[in-house]
């Protein structure tokens, strides 16, 4: 008990002269001072979104409106290899250090919970899969969306439009229909769950590669082909989404755009009519930097690259260009817009400021958005890891991560979380520091090691919980030495936590 209060004290000690450091208090009398107001663009880390906060959720359909309010990454809780066995299991424990670190949603592109074949019936192993991680949500406290890649008619390899694709869904009516059966079904099994927050009807439509595999039409030129078949994804979309309201009202729709939720195809999409769907992009724009392959980089951020053909000057004002369909499609309908995916290989280089430019225009436009993906998406290859840093030779989770850091930065400010309500003065991250707390109180230490997690009155002095950036678990090897150097390093006066 004794070390414990020591500990304590030497914290508090610590954040006390991190504050009067930075200057937030005055050295000689401890009084407040103002902090000098900052100007950042739209969506910095520190600034307030253009979308505003719209205070706490009492609804589902708050958390898609409002300004940013649901900040996570993809999780891949099974994925469905040809031969119909779930492999890469995701863990519990997955969830929960995604949770600790912030995030609060969870974008589970997940096999659906349909056979591929027929007969078209429930796939026991894939639906006991996802009640596995939906309830591992509900203990941990994190949203879910669910997104299906596969079901009836569609297959793991139709996403990739490899040789062995299955695109039935696309022509055949028996698939067609089994696939809004298998809507309805998720819908009515989950329409209660607290934690599931949106249907996201299909991953990555591409039903225009079907007729123009070469890319030679414009979005509107291939709706005009698709119009009134099965291939016509609005009226597939409008199905869908009749089918999920009929046995559930509440819980928001997500719908993608074609060739592969590109935002440059949303001038062919069209709403579906209801009230509380939301329509999705996913953010990969130019993939001949995102996707580079360690060994073959040839690409920066920013730079003047050849992307199919054109030669563009690629930056953030070329990011800005990008999104601008969504944008515009947004503005023109009154709909809320969600990144469902988006992210590079993790050693291109520029990543850092490619994320943080990328992560700010979403924040500027308030869209909720998700990392793809969180840990290893395939056990050969680990390019998508942010754990695992900038250097492509390391294949383990980092401390000093430059890249991991700017999404743990964002999740901070994620105040939406199922088993609590926001507090109602809960805002954006604020530029000014409350006072400081006058008390210290005793600090637990889980199994015996030092952590920050737990002393609540050091978040409380600088006003923003940072809990997701200590929690995860250190070595038994760690000391308050080390802490104390590495608060000093990460608390300077240009870091977001105290602006």
């Amino acid at each position: 008990m004794r070390r414990h209060r020591l500990l304590n004290l030497l914290g508090v000690l610590v954040v006390a002269s991190v504050i009067m450091g930075c200057g937030l208090l005055d050295g000689a009398t401890g009084e407040e001072q103002e902090a000098p107001p900052e100007q950042h663009p739209p969506g910095e880390l520190g600034a307030t979104p253009t979308r505003e906060y719209a205070g706490p959720a009492t609804d589902k359909w708050d958390l898609w409106r409002g300004g940013t309010r649901l900040r996570g990454a993809d999780l891949h809780p099974c994925w469905l290899a040809s031969d119909g066995v779930c492999a890469e299991f995701t863990s519990r424990q997955d969830v929960q250090d995604l949770r600790d670190l912030g995030a609060n949603v969870i974008n589970a592109s997940y096999p659906g919970v349909f056979t591929e074949q027929p007969p078209y019936q429930v796939d026991s192993t894939t639906l006991a899969y996802l009640d596995e991680l939906i309830g591992w949500a509900e203990e941990v406290d994190i949203y879910v969306v669910i997104h299906f890649r596969t079901g009836p008619g569609r297959n793991e390899a139709a996403i990739h439009a490899q040789d062995d694709a299955l695109y039935a869904v696309w022509t055949d009516q028996a698939a067609h229909e089994a696939w809004i059966e298998m809507w309805r079904f998720t819908a009515e099994r989950y329409r209660n769950s607290s934690v599931v927050v949106g249907y996201n009807l299909m991953v990555e439509p591409h039903v225009n590669t079907l007729i123009d595999p070469d890319g030679e039409l414009d979005p509107l030129e291939v709706q005009a082909q698709i119009e009134g078949t099965l291939m016509d994804w609005n009226v597939f979309a409008a199905e869908l989404t009749t089918a999920i309201r009929e046995v559930d009202p509440d819980t928001p729709i997500i719908v993608n755009s074609l060739n592969w939720a590109d935002s440059w195809w949303f001038p062919a999409l069209e709403p579906t009519g209801d009230s509380r769907t939301v329509y999705s992009l996913h953010a990969y724009n130019p993939d001949v930097y995102t996707n580079q392959e360690a060994g073959e980089i040839s690409i920066s951020y920013p730079d003047v690259v050849e992307d199919y053909g054109e030669t563009i000057t690629f930056d953030r004002s070329w990011l800005e260009e990008d999104l601008r369909p969504a944008l515009e499609f947004a503005q023109q309908y009154d709909v809320p817009i969600y990144v469902g995916e988006f992210g590079t290989t993790r050693w291109v280089p520029g990543a850092v400021e490619f994320h943080r430019d990328l992560t700010a225009l979403f924040e500027g436009y308030g869209w909720n958005y998700v990392y793809y993906t969180w840990r290893a998406d395939d056990a050969e290859w680990d390019g998508f890891n942010l754990e695992y840093g900038l250097d492509p030779s390391n294949h383990a989770p980092l401390r000093d991560n430059p890249l991991l850091d700017i999404h743990v930065e964002r999740w901070a400010q994620n105040v939406d979380f199922p088993g609590e309500s926001a507090p109602a003065s809960a805002e954006p991250v604020t530029t000014t520091a409350p006072p400081p707390s006058s008390t210290a109180e005793s600090v637990s230490f889980p199994g015996g090691l030092p952590s920050l997690a737990d002393v609540s009155h050091w978040l409380y002095l600088i006003d923003v919980n940072l809990e997701p950036l200590w929690s995860r678990s250190l070595p038994p090897s760690t000391t308050w030495s080390w802490w104390t150097s590495y608060l000093l390093k990460r608390t300077t006066p240009t870091t977001p936590w105290l602006r």
